[in-house]
């Protein structure tokens, strides 16, 4: 290994030789010790990104049809596979690698256990898929060729980082109140908005989505929010990328917000409020509560949901945007029209025998019509219900088609602090042909965890 300082950045990056950053880079360290971005020497040699290398090689055989039936499986036991060697799955047939080693990706200095995929509702995947993203437990990220799966370093990014919708070596970040972008081939980094003054008067110590929104499909539009010092939040934030414009600001009471986000088109503003509402009631402009969904323009709020959890939004097959989620009231995998309001059920869930975690990624903006869901704390050993520990798609229309794709081998027990990070919280990449999840591998009690890759034929859909 050896270590480079990144230009604009004080932290220093562990490489493998010959896998990432070659040449000089010179340190750009800001003098006034203030968090403005400031660009490389443009005299200055730059250091350049190697996507070389041999690709993985798939799993042996033709890949198989896949699962598409409800019947009741169990997971077949393995001993934690090999970094980087592809295996099929016992039961589903996929195509599985484990991505990460926490023995030998992780820093010297960062003290996490492992190293996971950010979350269900972050695309981990760069624009054109060859780069990828994961994140330590410790809140680090490290970067992967998404080809090789090899690691090419930690970033000096600070929260939230999301690939740009074009530029594949461009991520955008937050830092407390300003979004910053950061060039991972060039070691470039730049002040895109500093939020500060869109908030005259008002201490605001944090303009972000807290942890799981992300932008419009096409980068432009930007739904945050603004918390004070008691992280409470006061306000909304509609913000023009492309303009560089903050196009709509609504104050708010402070009040404790899971999470907002902007739908995949831009047309809606979606605010997770942890104050829910009675059982028949939903929120409005004037008592939000639950899911409140707002125009563009932050205006005419309406409560769509009287209970948010874990969700995502997506495109149905008609290019509609809507959100899918567990109905708290109905025990149903469901579909909710973000323009209508209209809820339609997909899926039961079947709670009889234990308490059934899912997550829910709609980040296949590129085969509109499907989403992914992953679940945690189902039957352990013995599986009770056909979605028990798993990662599988589901197509958004009544009784539309259901995909089986892998056991997590994760095990995820409530009284366990540390199984959060075993929660799978699986993500897809752009045509959902690459998905990411997050398993311990039955070690509960330990964040040591790692991120693996289920890897489907482009024709999946087919077979």
């Amino acid at each position: 290994m050896r270590c480079r300082r990144l230009v604009t950045t004080s932290s220093f990056v562990c490489l493998p030789i010959g896998l990432a950053l070659t040449g000089c880079a010179s340190t750009a360290d800001e003098p006034d010790g203030s968090s403005d971005a400031v660009a490389a020497d443009s005299d200055a040699p730059r250091p350049t990104l190697s996507l070389g290398g041999t690709p993985l090689p798939g799993c042996p055989g033709d890949p198989p049809f896949l699962v598409a039936d409800l019947d009741l499986r169990q997971v077949h036991e393995m001993d934690r596979p090999a970094r980087r060697e592809p295996f099929r799955d016992p039961v589903f047939g996929t195509c599985i690698v484990r991505v990460t080693d926490r023995e030998s990706d992780l820093e010297p200095d960062d003290p996490s256990g492992g190293l996971k995929n950010e979350y269900s509702r972050v695309q981990s995947f760069n624009a054109d898929g060859s780069l990828l993203l994961a994140r330590s437990t410790e809140a680090n990220w490290y970067l992967y060729n998404a080809a090789t799966l090899q690691p090419l370093g930690m970033l000096p990014l600070v929260d939230e980082p999301r690939w740009d919708a074009v530029d594949p070596f461009v991520i955008t970040h937050i830092d407390e109140v300003r979004l910053r972008s950061y060039d991972v081939q060039t070691g470039e980094e730049r002040l895109v908005h500093d939020f500060s003054d869109d908030f005259p008067g008002q201490a605001v110590v944090a303009v972000w989505t807290r942890y799981e929104g992300s932008p419009s499909i096409d980068g432009r539009y930007w739904g945050l929010m603004a918390q004070n010092e008691e992280w409470l939040t006061i306000g909304f934030v509609v913000y023009d990328l492309l303009e560089d414009e903050v196009i709509a600001t609504r104050e708010v009471p402070p009040s404790e917000i899971d999470s907002v986000t902007i739908s995949p088109l831009g047309n809606h503003f979606l605010a997770g409020y942890d104050a829910w509402c009675d059982e028949g009631h939903l929120g409005d402009d004037a008592h939000p509560g639950g899911l409140m969904v707002y125009d563009r323009d932050l205006q005419h709020g309406r409560g769509l949901l009287r209970i948010i959890g874990h969700s995502d939004t997506a495109l149905d097959a008609d290019g509609r945007e809507v959100l899918v989620s567990p109905g708290i009231d109905t025990d149903y995998i469901s579909m909710l029209d973000l323009e209508t309001g209209e809820v339609t059920e997909l899926w039961p869930i079947d709670f009889g025998h234990t308490p059934i975690g899912l997550h829910f990624s709609g980040r296949a903006f590129r085969r509109p019509g499907w989403a992914l869901i992953s679940t945690y704390s189902g039957g352990h050993p013995t599986s009770h219900t056909w979605m028990d520990n798993q990662v599988f798609a589901i197509e958004l229309r009544p009784n539309g088609r259901v995909v089986r794709l892998a056991y997590t081998h994760s095990i995820a027990d409530e009284d366990q602090d540390h199984d959060y990070w075993a929660e799978p919280q699986a993500s897809a990449n752009h045509d959902l042909t690459r998905i990411v999840f997050t398993s311990n591998w039955g070690r509960s009690g330990t964040d040591q965890v790692e991120m693996y890759l289920i890897d489907l034929p482009a024709d999946w859909a087919e077979r």
